[in-house]
């Protein structure tokens, strides 16, 4: 087995807390989980698709660009 660095450790150790803390509940699903799944979905790749590269644009390909 490989060891981690200790830099990617902490982070794989929180992602497991929180996906064994979201797993743990034995509640009914309420009312608001059903809009509030793809309104995340759809605002997460908002920003991927959209924020993101409009972001690069701005400040890494256009003053590049403009620096030729």
């Amino acid at each position: 087995m490989t060891k981690l660095a200790s830099s990617s450790r902490i982070p794989l150790v929180a992602a497991l807390v929180a996906l064994l803390a979201a797993g743990c509940s034995k509640d009914a699903a309420q009312p608001w989980h059903y809009w509030i799944a793809p309104l995340l979905v759809f605002s997460a790749l908002f920003v991927v698709f959209v924020v993101m590269p409009l972001g690069y644009y701005l400040k890494v390909y256009r003053l590049k660009q403009r620096g030729r």
